[in-house]
């Protein structure tokens, strides 16, 4: 049985968690210097066919807004009608795969899948799939994941790129693994596994927290100090860095930067300060616009109003005018291709 930590201890590797994460910003900068030239930018928004006000929200964003894709999370009840209802209406909206282990049920039947659900079938919360990481099947999550890619494929919306829901499949190196393995499969790019908020080139006007992974991390390190020092290794910006540096060197193609600032932080003075400290490069905002309705309060996993902040931000007639002052250019994952 696990020895009771002492305070000193759990508190020493809080502050590891904490100190991992913002030491990147001054003692892991180097490999990542600005490059120079033009900037471009990705503005995806994440979670279509989560629900069908969401679906509606990402559309729209996208029709009258800046949003130039989305990604989709297809294993959720209502998913594929909504994705292949959007695909037939919008062919021209690019979209992604959203690559997801811990909201809703799995595409395969959940007995092939046991080490990734519940007893009722579930997929775990992130909470919980943290408790149990070392106990996943890669085997099994591959196949999981492979199947929500055939399912795209199969609805007749081919996509153009992968990421991922919550953020850790791509923090945790083995699953991380696993999602190479599937971009190399189907020839798409990934999304930049370094958050920028690492390096903390942006700052935003209001002060906001840049960063949509340490918290996750602080509230695991808390709850759980021996696994989270065990884990920590995998979690650093130097072992993030490394996983970028795997993407370049298996051909997997991903824009130069993955701009976290704007999860939480939603409006307009905090886009436009985002714009006009866009590093040079592909540089990828992940959007979460949306509309509330039940089923988005049922999974949104506590990011529900917030949607409707976005989505008015990435819809104001303001930003246009910014993107064009800061010569930033709108593109979508084609362009890192």
């Amino acid at each position: 049985m696990r020895k009771k930590l002492s305070f000193r201890l759990v508190a020493g590797i809080i502050v590891l968690l904490l100190a991992g994460f913002a030491a990147g910003r001054w003692l892991f900068p180097a490999p990542r210097e600005r490059i120079g030239g033009p900037r471009y930018l990705i503005v995806n928004a994440d979670d279509l066919g989560l629900s069908e006000g969401v679906t509606e929200g990402i559309v729209q964003a996208w029709r009258e807004g800046i949003v130039t894709s989305t990604s989709a999370m297809i294993n959720v009840e209502g998913a594929p009608e909504q994705v292949a209802a959007v695909r037939a209406a919008h062919p021209d909206l690019p979209i992604g795969l959203h690559l997801n282990i811990t909201t809703g049920r799995p595409v395969l039947p959940f007995g092939q899948v046991p080490t990734l659900v519940d007893a009722s079938g579930q997929f775990y919360s992130i909470d919980m799939l943290m408790e149990r990481l070392p106990e996943v099947s890669l085997d099994e999550l591959y196949a999981e994941l492979r199947a929500q890619a055939e399912r795209m494929l199969f609805i007749g919306a081919p996509f153009d790129h992968i990421d991922y829901h919550e953020g850790l499949l791509m923090m945790y190196p083995p699953f991380y693994q696993v999602v190479r393995d599937l971009a190399r499969e189907y020839g798409v790019p990934v999304r930049q596994p370094v958050p920028e908020s690492v390096y903390g080139h942006i700052q935003l006007p209001g002060g906001g927290a840049a960063s949509a992974i340490l918290p996750k991390m602080i509230q695991f390190g808390l709850r759980h100090p021996i696994l989270a020092q065990e884990l920590m290794s995998g979690m650093t910006p130097t072992a993030l860095e490394e996983r970028a540096a795997l993407l370049n060197a298996e051909g997997i193609p991903a824009p130069n930067w993955y701009i976290d600032a704007n999860f939480g932080n939603a409006s307009v003075e905090n886009f436009i300060a985002i714009l006009e400290q866009l590093p040079p490069g592909v540089s990828e905002v992940m959007a979460h616009p949306g509309l509330v309705d039940d089923q988005l309060r049922e999974l949104g996993g506590g990011y529900v109003e917030q949607r409707e902040a976005e989505l008015a931000v990435l819809l104001d007639p303001r930003l246009p005018a910014a993107l064009a002052a800061n010569r930033v250019r709108l593109v979508d994952f084609s362009f890192v291709r």
